[in-house]
């Protein structure tokens, strides 16, 4: 049975939703509220929030120059081309720990290349594995970004005044993929942007020239460090062994907005 009290609360708030309605326009809000709550599902059952995504985290980014002739040809589809600086092309390496108070909370490891694409910097993504579904379901399916499934081990810094990170993932079947530690140096003032597109073949098999063009933009306080890498003899990252990374970053109170509504 309804008293009379909270009847008269139900009344008070049917009233204000009928005023920001009238205000707002009615379908327009109903809109706005299905659009915010509605996921997708993949061929496989798997949930996923619709773009954009909205993530939040830190990021720890490797930056590598490798002469073009010691990529690995299955780092880069046919449809794209390496962009190349006195023979060597750019290639970064990331850990990245998204928190919940994002759409996703989920860790991430990825390679990256940059290549020549949209008007704002571009990169692509051959490999990256993260221990999500919904992170694997929904990049494949709206991006043709090729995630996999992987398992982490995160040691975040203690504290404040330790600039330690480290972090390891490993395939399924405990094939190691990648080991890092990472050392905070110096830090910069402010929060800092970055913007570019992920340029993707896509994954549907449909032929050579169809192309997925994904905006990317982040926002971020940049600290410099040092970076130690190791990789598995049998990860796809695995040509990198031996060599330096000639610049690391960190990026922490990161907001990532990811692809287009």
């Amino acid at each position: 049975m309804i008293n009379d009290s909270t009847q008269g609360r139900w009344h008070v708030l049917l009233a204000q939703f009928d005023v920001i309605c009238r205000r707002f326009n009615k379908e327009h809000v109903i809109a706005m509220v299905a659009e915010s709550t509605a996921w997708l599902t993949s061929p496989d059952g798997v949930s996923y929030p619709p773009a954009p995504w909205r993530l939040h985290g830190t990021a720890y980014v490797s930056l590598w120059q490798v002469r073009a002739s010691a990529l690995p040809a299955d780092w880069l589809p046919q449809d794209l081309r390496p962009v190349t600086m006195l023979g060597r092309v750019l290639v970064g390496t990331a850990f990245a720990v998204y928190e919940p108070s994002g759409d996703l909370a989920y860790n991430e490891v990825l390679a990256a290349v940059q290549v020549h694409g949209s008007g704002r910097p571009s990169l692509t993504v051959p490999f990256i594995w993260v221990d999500h579904p919904a992170s694997i379901a929904g990049a494949r399916a709206m991006w043709s970004i090729p995630k996999q499934e992987a398992a982490f081990r995160i040691r975040q810094p203690r504290d404040a005044e330790d600039p330690r990170f480290r972090a390891s993932a490993e395939t399924p079947d405990e094939q190691p993929i990648a080991d890092l530690l990472f050392r905070s140096r110096t830090s910069m003032p402010g929060r800092w942007p970055v913007r570019t597109a992920i340029v993707q073949t896509s994954l549907m098999g449909s032929g050579g020239g169809d192309l997925r063009i994904t905006p990317a933009q982040a926002w971020a306080r940049v600290s410099f460090g040092t970076a130690t890498w190791d990789f598995g003899r049998q990860s796809p990252f695995s040509f990198l062994r031996g060599r330096n990374p000639f610049v690391s970053v960190r990026l922490t109170e990161m907001s990532l907005h990811f692809g287009s509504s």
